[in-house]
């Protein structure tokens, strides 16, 4: 449904090509990266553009509950940084995701790979985890699919070729690999327990398929397109 409103019913404008492929994570549900190309006429070349398609912020509970209860619940990034040193984003005691943004009174395109996107100080607030969370902890987003499908959806704007680059290698990045190490531990009081170690044995590569990823196979659903 949702490939088929970009490319039939074009809710973000006219494409000309796309491209999609599942991730399959150890936990949880499937997810789809996709890259999309649009027709010249359609590409977000003003920030007015920009704006019209990717929402970072929290929406009206007056005028729009749904897409509000969907940011708070589905687009809300964190809570992180010096309180939280154990969340997953944490590297080097900086969040990696570059959260919390910086207030932002408007969008800026003309800098490299993404926008600069703008973010407001509206005065809203969301309680996360007892913390809380005002536009800065947004993930970037649009409304209207946010709302129609009441899921996680994060969408940005690329405007330079690097983007597209990394972009395509992202997306066929191929499996997460993990490395397991199994080793047998002797009883023997005489051997010291000493661990049996056979080097050539030790490191194999093995494909992991979830349960997830098992059944989105037996169902035969596409993996890339």
């Amino acid at each position: 449904m949702l490939i088929n409103d970009i490319h039939k019913k074009h809710i973000l404008g006219r494409t000309i090509a796309g491209i999609y492929v599942i991730e399959c994570q150890k936990h949880g549900l499937l997810h789809a990266h996709i890259l999309l190309f649009f027709a010249e006429d359609c590409k977000p070349h003003t920030v007015e553009d920009v704006d019209h398609m990717i929402s970072a912020k929290l929406s009206n509970p007056e005028t729009n509950k749904l897409a509000h209860e969907t940011v708070a619940i589905c687009m809300m990034h964190g809570p992180c940084g010096a309180g939280f040193p154990n969340a997953p984003c944490m590297e080097d005691g900086k969040c990696k995701k570059q959260y919390p943004r910086k207030f932002q009174s408007k969008t800026v395109t003309n800098v490299n790979i993404y926008p600069i996107y703008r973010c407001r100080d509206t005065g809203c607030t969301i309680l996360v985890h007892g913390i809380e969370l005002d536009n800065r902890w947004v993930v970037l987003h649009n409304v209207y699919l946010l709302t129609k499908y009441d899921a996680h959806i994060n969408i940005e704007v690329c405007n330079n070729i690097h983007a597209v680059k990394y972009l395509f290698k992202y997306v066929y990045k191929g499996h997460d690999r993990a490395t397991v190490e199994k080793s047998r531990q002797s009883n023997n009081a005489t051997e010291g327990n000493v661990v049996e170690a056979n080097e050539i044995k030790k490191y194999l590569d093995h494909c992991y398929v979830s349960t997830s990823e098992a059944a989105w196979r037996i169902f035969k659903f596409d993996m890339h397109e």
